[in-house]
């Protein structure tokens, strides 16, 4: 359960690639996750995190406006677990702060990430 209420816990998303994101999405509602997004901006997910603080997030390393290094920074301050879901494993230079993150390469079943959330949960927990 979530942190911050009784409800089901909150997913925030971020993608890329709009199909990849979508279908990641639904998994996740039919899992009994709330989602956040899929943002496929950094710019509207920063905006999205000045009022509201996800239970977990799953982050692609690069967006339409640039890297989530910013998004990645936030939640690492506010404690928020994320992942890193990318197909460029190159990317992981763009947030070599962030080198401990679990990183899945693209592409993977809905319910790998699902089961990953699951475990970034019950780690925070």
């Amino acid at each position: 359960m979530s942190k911050h209420s009784a409800s089901p816990p909150l997913i925030l998303l971020l993608g890329d690639e709009a199909l990849i994101a979508l279908d990641l999405q639904e998994g996740l509602q039919d899992s009994r996750f709330r989602v956040a997004g899929p943002f496929t901006t950094c710019a509207e997910a920063l905006s999205w995190l000045q009022i509201e603080t996800p239970d977990a997030a799953i982050l692609d390393t690069v967006l339409k406006d640039g890297p989530c290094r910013h998004i990645a920074r936030a939640l690492a301050a506010r404690d928020v677990p994320f992942l890193i879901y990318s197909g460029h494993s190159q990317d992981k230079a763009l947030l070599p702060e962030f080198h401990d993150v679990r990183w899945i390469e693209k592409p993977v079943p809905p319910s790998v990430l699902i089961e990953a959330c699951k475990q970034l949960l019950a780690f925070a927990a």
